[in-house]
């Protein structure tokens, strides 16, 4: 199965018989072609250019038409050719396109949120770009496994935990007491707290497993109202890995041993030396600092994984760097390690912080979403019972607190808005799912018994079928690129060509109902596969 990409780079080969094309110069799906191909660096006559490419081309089975406008060449493939491609695929593999990546193992950790507190929507885009990522590199074909790391031997932890017992010890532990524990101490930190934190670091180092199970219960409670926050919005993470395992196992002491070579000493506290920098391992009273249980957890993810992903805010972009150092140049690392770093997203007032209590929580957005999606189902749908309309509003909810987010690129910061994640109108999950749902309602009033000619295309027809066709170009882009927003505004490209198609091609009642049929099933299939990897949930009935 030949893919939009092959054909661009069979028009480049073709083409570098006589010029030299590199694959930069050509673009796919611009507003002058399928394919645009810049002829800038060509120094020959205009007439001998044209004639030269027009004899290389004018035999290509696959070219609808071809033009040359100034320095650009635009090419249009043909229509039924596109077509026969997504009507085989589906006929033959049930899918549009076939998996193009060998079933290599995956990891991709995100979220991993300090557990002192509710996930605010800030980190919510960690989530929902981690989960999406992972969503796309199984799409692809590769075998995934998503991870939480759960820092439960940090200060903020163990302030979780002195905060617990100095204000709520004789009381049965809740995420409610928890917090306000946390709160105050967070809030009064002096000399004796820090003093405290110094001893349970002691104490985690030297895997005292009483004091462990301790903290871990305790910010174990935590964590799971954070998981349950998430399942809210469909973010399932398959597995928990916790800091103070590497401490416990060993890993760090070997860690310690790697590194023997490049170790320096300030005073007691060890570090290694990055372009003029010190990156400190230990502190001066011998216990290990977060770096080292880093590389002892990537080294860890490595022994059972070829490709790793990190998702982390842009203010972790120098520990990245840091660690990647050390892992490829002082260590034996061998996996392919990918950073994903994200922007913030601030309110009006500023970016957001878990430590002081200006946050929106992420339950406080789904639960006003869901209000607000309660109230416009009702008010359209006023037919529908409680039961169904509070079902479709659960599933708008979710889908529009995902697609807002996964629609701006990862790499730009983000105001949030309520007035956008609630918005029913234009660039939205309710305008993709309604799309969705109106195509399903026209093919369930549509006999399957149809016949009929699959030529003679409209404009829209085409644009649609194209569209479709270009599916596995955005798809491969956003695996390639590792970002979400990609197939997001794909989403938005093909439910516009379809609204286009259903306002100029009428199917009920049409003589061209067997074609345009034909379209529309193929529209449902790809929104089917597409629509899931940014976690848009689809309803028959919306």
């Amino acid at each position: 199965m030949l893919l939009f990409d092959d054909y661009k780079r069979q028009l480049i080969t073709k083409l570098n018989s006589v010029y030299k094309i590199e694959d930069k110069d050509a673009e796919i799906n611009t507003e002058h072609g399928d394919i645009s191909i810049r002829l800038f660096k060509i120094k020959d006559d205009p007439d001998v250019i044209k004639n030269n490419i027009y004899n290389i081309l004018k035999k290509e089975a696959y070219i609808e038409r071809f033009e040359i406008n100034g320095r650009y060449l635009n090419i249009w493939l043909k229509t039924r050719l596109m077509f026969d491609i997504l009507l085989d695929a589906f006929d033959r593999l049930g899918t549009y396109p076939d998996v193009f990546q060998d079933a290599e193992k995956a990891l991709v950790e995100h979220t991993s949120a300090n557990p002192t507190g509710p996930i605010h929507i800030g980190r919510t885009r960690n989530s929902i770009i981690g989960d999406s990522i992972a969503r796309i590199i199984e799409r692809i074909g590769m075998r995934v496994m998503t991870q939480y790391y759960v820092n439960d031997s940090g200060k903020q932890v163990l302030y979780l935990y002195i905060g617990y017992e100095k204000f709520h010890k004789n009381e049965e532990p809740t995420v409610e007491n928890l917090l306000d524990g946390y709160q105050k101490i967070y809030n009064n930190i002096d000399e004796s707290i820090e003093n405290e934190v110094s001893e349970l670091s002691r104490l985690y180092e030297k895997g005292d497993t009483e004091t462990i199970k301790k903290i871990q219960n305790i910010a174990g409670i935590v964590l799971s109202s954070i998981m349950e926050s998430l399942k809210k919005i469909d973010v399932n993470i398959m597995s928990y890995v916790w800091e103070s395992s590497f401490i416990i196992n060993g890993s760090t002491s070997r860690v310690m041993s790697m590194l023997e070579n490049s170790i320096k000493n300030d005073g007691d506290a060890k570090y290694i030396e990055y372009n003029g920098r010190k990156i400190y391992l230990t502190r001066s009273d011998g216990t290990s600092l977060y770096f080292v249980r880093d590389i002892a957890y990537h080294l860890y993810k490595a022994g059972d994984y070829d490709f790793i992903i990190d998702v982390l805010g842009e203010d972790h972009k120098e520990h990245a760097r840091n660690l990647e150092y050390v892992l490829k140049d002082l260590l034996d690392f061998n996996a392919n390690l990918r950073f994903v770093f994200y922007d913030f997203i601030s309110l009006e007032s500023g970016k957001m912080s878990t430590r002081k209590g200006n946050i929106v929580t992420l339950d406080e957005l789904y639960n006003k979403t869901v209000d607000e999606s309660i109230k416009i189902v009702k008010e359209k749908r006023p037919e529908y019972s409680e039961e169904k309309a509070r079902e479709i509003a659960v599933a708008i909810a979710s889908s529009s607190i995902r697609f807002n987010i996964s629609k701006v690129n990862q790499n730009k910061p983000m105001t949030f808005r309520w007035s956008e994640a609630l918005n029913f109108e234009g660039d939205s999950a309710p305008y993709i799912m309604y799309a969705y749902a109106r195509a399903k309602s026209i093919i369930r009033k549509i006999s399957e018994n149809n016949t009929g000619e699959l030529n003679d295309f409209n404009d829209y027809e085409r644009s649609l079928i194209k569209d479709m066709f270009l599916y596995p170009y955005y798809l491969k882009s956003a695996f390639e690129n590792l970002r979400p927003d990609i197939i997001a505004n794909y989403l938005l490209l093909l439910v516009k060509s379809f609204n286009d198609f259903y306002m100029k091609c009428p199917v009920i009642g049409s003589d061209q109902i067997y074609k345009r049929s034909k379209i529309i099933k193929i529209f449902i299939k790809i929104m089917e596969d597409a629509a899931p990897l940014v976690g848009i949930k689809l309803l028959d009935e919306i």
